[in-house]
């Protein structure tokens, strides 16, 4: 009994041995240690020779595993420290732009505000030489009337001065003649003066009573006082009209340098406004560049951190592929050993030369 299974133990184990060199068959690997045990069987070597050989392919695979794990661990470091210097300028973008794009609106808030008030203060300045001009014309219309009011007086003295001269041409011995030259003056005066009533009703009762008999002498006397009276009341007047424009003039003059005051202020302020209004436009703009040219290098390290993690990632994939075929390599050289080390016999050695492709 223990015979029939040992027996079936080495039928078994060496239909197991044949489907491996079987299968090799299926890579390249596999017909390479096909040719290479063939190579060696035919030259007559020992089996001892075979794993000898074997183990050193064993040897050589590691070495080259290990050769590549060091290089591909450099590359791998080399490629993520690339990526990771990618992120870090890619955050400093990412934090650098979010800032000014924060700043942004405060700026432009800020420029509207400036523009505002600039606009503010040209209005108040518009609106002060406005007050100017109104203020203006109404001095000239004072100046006007102040005027034709100083030459209506000045005319009035000058017609009683003249009426004067008429009646003390002759008040010893008033003739008739004195009173139609009087009446003449009176009515030329009229003609230039046609408004002055009150005047020339007073003259139409100086008139009269000259002409009343027997009183001419002394009403001439009478009248004349009452003119140097009547003078000297319109030079009084002409003295406090002309205190009166001196202090209209005064009153316009100072509104007028009140104004221009305070828009030489004002100009002081539009100046000021218009230097901040240009700083916070170059700041803007400032501002603006560095969000494009932010926008340019996050684009840009996102490209170049993407392209890092690629190559990461296909270098550790293609290694990862290498070595596991580099582990069945490895696996189908440990297997052989295994045969030629523990079972290896004249069969299996039939078998393996006569394996063809």
């Amino acid at each position: 009994m223990k015979i029939i299974l040992l027996v079936f133990l080495i039928g078994t184990t060496f239909a197991r041995d044949e489907s491996f060199f079987a299968q090799l068959r299926n890579s390249d690997f596999g017909k390479t240690i096909i040719q290479t045990l063939q190579v060696q069987l035919s030259q007559e070597h020992t089996a001892d020779t075979v794993v000898h050989l074997l183990k050193q392919m064993k040897d050589d695979l590691n070495n080259e595993q290990r050769v590549e794990d060091d290089e591909i661990n450099g590359q791998l470091k080399t490629c993520q420290d690339a990526s990771s210097a990618a992120t870090a300028v890619l955050t400093i973008a990412k934090e650098r732009k979010a800032t000014s794009e924060e700043r942004l609106p405060l700026l432009q808030q800020e420029q509207n505000d400036k523009k505002q008030q600039l606009f503010d203060k040209q209005g108040e300045e518009q609106r002060n030489l406005d007050r100017i001009s109104v203020l203006q014309e109404a001095r000239n219309v004072q100046r006007q009337e102040f005027e034709q009011r100083r030459d209506e007086l000045v005319g009035l003295v000058s017609a009683l001065q003249e009426a004067k001269k008429i009646l003390s041409q002759g008040i010893g011995a008033l003739k008739k003649n004195n009173f139609v030259e009087l009446k003449n003056h009176h009515q030329n005066f009229l003609k230039y003066y046609p408004n002055k009533k009150g005047f020339h009703s007073m003259v139409e009762v100086l008139l009269s009573v000259l002409q009343e008999e027997n009183t001419q002498e002394n009403a001439a006397q009478k009248v004349v006082k009452i003119i140097d009276t009547l003078v000297d009341s319109i030079f009084q007047v002409q003295k406090e009209e002309m205190k009166a424009d001196d202090a209209r003039e005064l009153d316009f003059l100072t509104q007028k340098e009140r104004l221009l005051l305070a828009n030489r202020r004002l100009s002081g302020s539009v100046a000021d406004l218009n230097a901040a209004n240009e700083r916070i436009g170059q700041k803007i703009l400032e501002i603006k560049n560095d969000i494009a040219i932010q926008d340019s290098i996050i684009f840009n390290k996102s490209t170049e951190q993407a392209d890092w993690d690629q190559t990461c990632n296909d270098t550790e994939k293609a290694h990862r592929l290498q070595t596991e075929q580099r582990n069945a390599q490895l696996a189908i050289i440990v297997e052989c050993i295994d045969i030629f080390e523990t079972r290896f016999d004249m069969e299996t050695k039939s078998y393996i030369q006569r394996l063809r492709f």
